[in-house]
């Protein structure tokens, strides 16, 4: 029977849609889970998310929610409450119930996974970067947080909406591999030529999605996957904005 590579999509803290999402899936013990990243933060059970996923053995990429959590988490031993008073409330509700050994957790993750020809990151790819071992921390960054480029191809900041000429994925040429990633919330999976976004929006109402890849000898069967999705129960951002 061939391995199955089953990645999901942004869950930002909704446990219960993964574990419905999970039961339609029926993940094998030969299986690969990978999330694209964005296991904490705007939804309900940020660290039950966090701890689950270590409990199942399902692996993750570093997130930009993650990232900015184990920032955070130094500067609140170092600060107090004066820094922790600064947080928003969904950032909050994650770092009262965050261990020392949550943040050694979130330390331990990569910034991308490569499955033979298969790429996982969370944000996106400038053309002309190679993945590697030892990238410094600005193109660290940028794997967590890339979504719109220039008329000149280069990353914009998410609020400069006058100089958005593209989508990343949209002009990527597809040399690091195809490519899952998620951040960038769609209503559907946002599926191009090199590479598939399943951020639709969980936590925002919309819902958790994932995408299932077989793996043989010669592979991950890239050109045939199958999509699941399980609807959001709520808008649970709302209630933790």
């Amino acid at each position: 029977m061939n391995r199955r590579v089953i990645v999901y999509g942004d869950i930002h803290g909704c446990l219960d849609e993964l574990k419905k999402l999970r039961k339609i899936i029926k993940p094998r013990e030969k299986d690969i889970e990978i999330s694209v990243g964005d296991l904490l933060n705007k939804g309900p059970k940020s660290i039950e998310t966090l701890r689950y996923v270590q409990k199942k053995g399902i692996l993750s990429v570093v997130g930009n929610n993650e990232a900015k959590i184990m920032r955070f988490y130094k500067e609140l031993q170092q600060k107090g409450d004066t820094f922790f008073k600064t947080l928003r409330n969904f950032e909050q509700h994650t770092l009262k119930k965050m261990s020392i050994q949550d943040y050694y957790f979130l330390k331990s993750l990569p910034y991308f996974y490569k499955i033979n020809n298969l790429t996982i990151l969370h944000g996106g790819i400038q053309n002309g970067v190679k993945l590697r071992k030892g990238m410094n921390k600005k193109e660290r960054d940028s794997l967590t947080l890339m979504r719109y480029l220039n008329k000149d191809g280069k990353p914009i900041p998410y609020k400069n909406f006058k100089d958005r000429h593209s989508f990343w994925s949209e002009t990527y040429n597809g040399r690091e591999g195809f490519i899952i990633f998620g951040h960038q919330p769609f209503k559907e999976p946002k599926i191009e030529e090199h590479a598939i976004g399943i951020d639709t929006g969980a936590v925002y109402g919309g819902s958790l999605s994932a995408i299932v890849f077989n793996q043989n000898i010669l592979g991950v069967d890239i050109k045939n996957y199958k999509l699941y999705n399980v609807k959001s129960a709520k808008n649970y951002f709302e209630d933790f904005n």
